[in-house]
This record gives C-alpha cells, structure tokens and sequence, in this order.
C-alpha cells in the first residue's frame, strides 16, 4: 500500500492558521499600545502648551 501524507499536510496548514492567528492578535496589541502612547503625548504636549 502506498503511505499518503494528508495528515502532515493538514497539520501543516492548521499550525500556520494558528501562527496567523497568534501575529494577528500580537499585532493587534501593539497597535492598541501605539495609539495610548500617541494620546499621552497628545496630553502632553497640550499641557505644555496651555
């Protein structure tokens, strides 16, 4: 009988989506962390101004 390799395949695919998902959700937060430290800076430079 000859030996298919689908399962690696479909392990292969699946750890990729996962990998995806996991940059995507880190990306995310640095996002989130970019826009606070732009607001704060907004702050700050008001307060400076004002």
């Amino acid at each position: 009988m000859k030996r298919r390799n689908l399962l690696s395949r479909k392990g292969r695919a699946a750890n990729g989506n996962r990998r995806r998902l996991m940059l995507k959700r880190l990306h995310q937060k640095v996002l989130l962390r970019r826009q606070q430290f732009q607001q704060f800076d907004m702050q700050d430079t008001f307060a400076e101004a004002s």
